[in-house]
C-alpha cells in the first residue's frame, strides 16, 4: 500500500491505522508518506501572529486542527499500536525548497483555512500583512519553504 501526502489530513488517525491494518493482507508492505509536525516552520512563525490577530483565537485553532502532523515518534508509536511493531520503522527527511512569492501564495490560498475564513473587510489588510511577511524572508534564491516528511514502512518479516 502506497499513500503519499495525504494521511495528515484524516480526521481520526487512530482510526485510520485501524482500517489500513484490517484491509492489509498479513504479508503486506506499507509506504506511508505524511507532513510532520515540523512542516512549514519559516512561514507558521511568520504568519500566525497576523491570523491570529485577524481570525482570533477561535478560529485560528480551528483552522490548525485541520491537519494532524506527528513528531517522528508518535507516528511510529501510532502505527504501532495496531501494525506488527517488528516489521514496522518511521523515518523522517526535510527538504527546503524555494519560490516566488506567487508560488507560495497560490498554494497557501488553496490550503490554508484562515484565508478564506477572515471577513471581507478585513481579508485585504491580512493579505498585506500575510504577504510583507512571506517577502521578508525572500533571499536570492526566493522564499523558503522547509517540508518535513514522515515515512511509515511496513515490510515483510
Amino acid at each position: 500500500m502506497y499513500s503519499i501526502f495525504a494521511f495528515h489530513w484524516t480526521t481520526d488517525l487512530g482510526a485510520s491505522v485501524k482500517e489500513i491494518a484490517r484491509v492489509l493482507k498479513p504479508a503486506a508492505e506499507m509506504d506511508l508518506f505524511f507532513i510532520g509536525r515540523n512542516n512549514g516552520r519559516e512561514f507558521i512563525q511568520r504568519t500566525s501572529p497576523i491570523f491570529l490577530k485577524y481570525v482570533g483565537p477561535a478560529l485560528f485553532l480551528d483552522s490548525t486542527r485541520m491537519r494532524k502532523q506527528l513528531k517522528k515518534e508518535e507516528a511510529f508509536q501510532l502505527s504501532a499500536a495496531t501494525l506488527p511493531q517488528e516489521r514496522l520503522s518511521t523515518e523522517e527527511s526535510y527538504e527546503t525548497y524555494y519560490d516566488s512569492l506567487e508560488g507560495h501564495w497560490g498554494w497557501w490560498v488553496r490550503i490554508e483555512e484562515q484565508l478564506v475564513r477572515i471577513p471581507g473587510d478585513k481579508r485585504e489588510t491580512c493579505n498585506r500583512e500575510v504577504r510583507d511577511a512571506l517577502l521578508s524572508m525572500a533571499g536570492e534564491r526566493g522564499i523558503r519553504y522547509t517540508i518535513h516528511r514522515l515515512h511509515v514502512i511496513l515490510r515483510r518479516g
